[in-house]
């Protein structure tokens, strides 16, 4: 097996990740790679605008019999947002006394900084599909009042399985994904994978993917980077709610680690990047 110190071997690797691309690209650097970083992402933290304040009321009412947290940002966010009409202590107990639970790891982090208890947190992958499971095994979602804390986008699928299971959804968004405003590094990133510089694109969430063909389209590249991603270039998806966007897109990840986690990504990468063949759709 390839020495995963050593794995990457100056080999050029694009990431996209935002909040943590320095670690990525240290990461990428510790296996002999090049790190392309090209952040695809900004957070843009919303007001504490209507829906807050409704899902503020419904839990002072004890409307609110679910709670599903989806990330460990947003979690942090909505404790902030609510600061104006209660305090962390209020929350945390509130939160404690209903049935609330956690996608992963990151939100558990942001649940035991906050002091809470009771909750329960989603088995890996972590993906939206484990989290549904989980409840359905803990709770009768039939007439629950389940409010679901968004990240970033819209949870369309999520939010239709909850209705079905009959159940009334409140949505509470904390954040929105928008470009970031300095859009060269990303340009850089294009231009290189569409010269033949780039051996993998690492992608770590679902909305890098759909970011990087939007800046791509603004330059009518898109269907040339398509090309690249489905012929050349290999493919990491951090995991399955990650695969599900790319497989949707037409991209078939090459590569998928056995934990879904960004250190785990480029180890495994290292490890299989001159054994691991191409996969298109």
């Amino acid at each position: 097996m390839t020495d995963p110190v050593a794995g990457l071997r100056g080999r050029t690797i694009a990431i996209f990740e935002s909040r943590r691309a320095a670690e990525m690209a240290r990461l990428v650097e510790r296996y002999g790679g090049v790190a392309l970083v090209a952040p695809t992402m900004k957070e843009v933290p919303l007001e504490a605008g209507p829906a807050v304040v409704a899902f503020a009321s419904a839990l002072r009412a004890k409307e609110i019999d679910v709670l599903l947290l989806l990330t460990g940002v947003g979690t942090r966010a909505l404790t902030t947002a609510l600061e104006t009409m209660m305090s962390r202590e209020e929350f945390r107990d509130r939160i404690s006394a209903v049935a609330t639970f956690a996608r992963g790891p990151k939100t558990l982090a942001a649940l035991k900084e906050l002091g809470a208890t009771g909750y329960v947190v989603a088995p890996e992958p972590f993906t939206w599909v484990d989290l549904l499971a989980c409840v359905k095994e803990k709770v009768d979602l039939a007439g629950a009042y389940v409010a679901v804390q968004q990240y970033g986008v819209e949870h369309p699928e999520l939010t239709a399985a909850l209705v079905g299971a009959g159940a009334r959804v409140m949505q509470v968004p904390v954040y929105r994904w928008h470009l970031p405003d300095d859009l060269a590094p990303i340009h850089a990133a294009i231009d290189a994978m569409l010269d033949g510089e780039v051996t993998a694109a690492l992608f770590t969430s679902a909305q890098q993917v759909d970011h990087l063909l939007q800046v791509a389209a603004m330059r009518t590249k898109r269907d040339a980077l398509e090309i690249a991603l489905r012929q050349r270039i290999l493919i990491g998806s951090i995991g399955p709610t990650c695969t599900e966007r790319l497989t949707s897109l037409g991209f078939v990840p090459d590569l998928e680690p056995v934990h879904s986690h960004m250190g785990h990504l480029v180890k495994e990468l290292a490890q299989q990047i001159d054994t691991v063949q191409k996969r298109t759709p």
